[in-house]
Order: structure tokens, then C-alpha cells, then sequence
């Protein structure tokens, strides 16, 4: 059987938790970190992970009770230019900011300002001002937020004719109208499941509309801060 990207993350997570310890010990000291012995264990997990799939770098965080036990960065920034990797360099963060996302939609419905049932386009739906059915389109009407959370839409999928890895030079607005006049809806919204990039690019443009902000100003203000506790 191949080595699967899951398979070896698996393993390295249940690695790492056999390296770290459990039971009572570590719950009387979670801060505690590993020691020179279990950090060379790890090192040797990362540089693994690194060799199957040739990344040049990785960063690890392992945290106990929500305090840091292990930080480190293995490997290069810049192959090129052998730039070393630190903790300090930022990551693509990619799908993470999907549940960011949806979180910040679900607090709009908790202050009763969406519902699930809300459309996305057409007549008195969000964004139907903004964003007009093309003719002969009129499916996407029947897109409802709840759609959009459960990947349900009924199209624009993460395959190879995803919307987002395409026209990479159109702004949001450009490429939802794009998208909109080009791509057509594969099945009937609420039908079938397929795990949408594009549902959450316009998720961000239902976030704006409704809270009346930009959305990196909304999620920082509703989300980020409500998360790490900020007043």
C-alpha cells in the first residue's frame, strides 16, 4: 500500500503524542516541553514529511490546554536562496479561513441579521443587485446561504475547472461575474455535495454586504477578536 499524505500525517501526529506523553504527568505540567531526546524524534518526523513530499520547509506547533509545548521550523523559506525557515515566517493559510468564515456568518445570524434560508441571488436576495442573473441562469437563484455552508450549491467545485484557480488576475467582483456567466451549476441546489472555493469567495462578499464592512475589517472585529478573547 502507497504512503498517503493522511497516512503520514496520522502517523506523525500519533508520533508526536507518544513523544509528548499522556496521563496524569502531563496533565500536572502541560506546558511542559519535550525533552532534547523527543526533540530529535520529532526532527525526524518532520524531515520525513519533508522528503515524501519534497516541501522545502515545514512549521510544527503542538499545544497543551492552550499553551504552546512545542514551536519549531524545519528546512528552507527559499530553496533558492537557502533561506532558513524560522517560526516567524507566515504560511498560505488556504481552507483555514473557511471556518473563519463560517463563523463569522454564524454570528450574523445570531444577531438576527442572515438566516439560512436567505438567497444569494435574484430578487430581493443579497447580492442580487450587485451580482444580476445571467439569462438563462436563473438556477443560482435558488442558492441559499445554507447552501453555501454545506457545500451544497450544486456546482463550482474544487476540480479543474475550479473558479478560483482560474482568471487569476480578476478582482472578486470580476471573477464572480465571470464565473456567473460562464460556469453553470451542475445540479440542482441542495442536491449533492461537492466542496466549493468559489461558495466561500462569495460568502466574503455576503459577509460585506450584511455587516456593512469590509470582510477582513468584519472578521478581525466579530471573529478574530472574539476568539482571542480581545475587548
Amino acid at each position: 500500500m502507497g504512503i498517503t499524505r493522511r497516512s503520514v500525517l496520522k502517523g506523525s501526529l500519533l508520533g508526536a503524542v507518544g513523544i509528548l506523553g499522556t496521563g496524569p504527568d502531563v496533565a500536572q505540567s502541560p506546558t511542559q516541553g519535550p525533552t532534547s531526546a523527543e526533540r530529535q524524534r520529532l526532527a525526524h518526523l518532520a524531515a520525513d514529511f519533508m522528503d515524501v513530499y519534497e516541501s522545502p520547509g515545514l512549521s510544527v506547533a503542538i499545544g497543551s490546554r492552550g499553551e504552546p509545548v512545542y514551536v519549531e521550523a524545519f528546512g528552507f523559506a527559499d530553496k533558492e536562496s537557502e533561506e532558513t525557515l524560522t517560526t516567524q515566517h507566515r504560511f498560505r493559510i488556504a481552507s483555514v479561513t473557511k471556518p473563519i468564515t463560517s463563523a463569522g456568518v454564524l454570528l450574523l445570524m445570531e444577531g438576527g441579521k442572515l438566516r439560512l434560508g436567505d438567497h444569494i441571488f435574484g430578487a430581493n436576495s443579497i447580492l442580487g443587485e450587485e451580482y444580476r442573473t445571467p439569462p438563462g441562469r436563473e438556477d443560482i437563484e435558488a442558492i441559499t446561504v445554507d447552501h453555501l455552508l454545506t457545500h451544497t450549491a450544486g456546482g463550482w467545485g474544487n476540480t479543474h475547472d475550479d473558479p478560483m484557480f482560474m482568471n487569476k488576475r480578476m478582482d472578486h467582483r470580476e471573477l464572480i461575474n465571470w464565473t456567473l456567466n460562464n460556469i453553470a451549476l451542475t445540479s440542482e441546489p441542495g442536491k449533492n455535495y461537492s466542496y466549493s472555493n468559489f461558495g466561500y469567495c462569495l460568502f466574503g462578499r455576503v459577509i460585506e454586504r450584511v455587516s456593512e464592512k469590509k470582510y477582513d475589517q468584519y472578521t478581525m472585529d466579530a471573529v478574530l477578536r472574539y476568539w482571542l478573547g480581545a475587548e
